[in-house]
């Protein structure tokens, strides 16, 4: 089913490990650490919906989600300045311009960089203040919520109807929201929030947002995410009363 969503190959996984060794840091200012997530790339700016986080940990490590793959590794960090020490990643192939944003990233923490926290906002820029990267504390943006006001021409009435599933052992309440010609489902998996639009089916109805497919035919649903791979089962949902 997948196959029909995205042209995606899946590749063996290949672990990047340097020889060279870098000594952890053996303090870590305390509001460096946490979980960021990259809000622009070299001025490139990222693509929506797709996370790149980078996690700096009180130990000297450092990790997370590149877009497609997990990595990880160590650093040293002074008053101004943080070096990244070589990269472990597992290397599964994605669509491609997701894979170009992963190497960006990657790319940007190769170097020494000068880094700068303010106000739940991580900047990194080259010792001669050009910008590489721009990041969000994940923690701060938790704290608050945005509401969407959207006017749709043509509907007369807007019909909600909440359904929850069991989704591998979590449970999911999705909101699908139809208001004339525009279809619409919103829900929250593994801490993420998605919203998703209805887009041509050849059975059930399925709805894409982002990185994400919701594919609903009869009692289940199923949850694909396309930065897997085309060979990714998906995660299935069952209907509960």
């Amino acid at each position: 089913m997948l196959k029909a969503l995205i042209a995606a190959s899946c590749a063996c996984v290949l672990i990047e490990l340097a020889s060279t060794e870098i000594v952890a840091a053996e303090k870590v200012p305390e509001e460096l650490v946490g979980s960021w997530l990259a809000e622009d790339i070299g001025g490139g700016g990222v693509i929506d919906d797709l996370q790149s986080v980078l996690e700096i940990r009180e130990d000297g490590t450092y990790g997370g989600m590149a877009g497609c793959n997990n990595f990880t590794g160590a650093f040293s960090v002074s008053a101004t300045t943080i070096t990244f020490g070589p990269t472990a990643a597992a290397r599964k192939m994605c669509a491609p311009a997701i894979m170009d944003q992963e190497q960006k990233f990657f790319d940007t923490l190769r170097e020494g960089l000068i880094w700068k926290v303010d106000g739940g906002r991580l900047t990194l820029t080259k010792p001669d203040g050009t910008p590489v990267m721009r990041l969000t504390s994940m923690k701060a943006a938790a704290v608050g919520a945005a509401e969407v006001t959207l006017s749709i021409p043509d509907a007369a009435a807007v019909d909600r109807q909440k359904v929850r599933y069991d989704c591998g052992g979590e449970t999911v309440e999705a909101e699908y929201i139809n208001a004339g010609p525009v279809s619409l489902v919103a829900f929250s998996f593994g801490g993420t929030y998605i919203v998703a639009s209805a887009v041509i089916s050849g059975s059930g109805a399925r709805y894409a947002g982002g990185r994400y497919v919701w594919w609903t035919e009869g009692e289940e649903a199923t949850l694909f995410d396309v930065t897997k791979g085309e060979e990714d089962p998906g995660v299935v949902c069952e209907k509960r009363e």
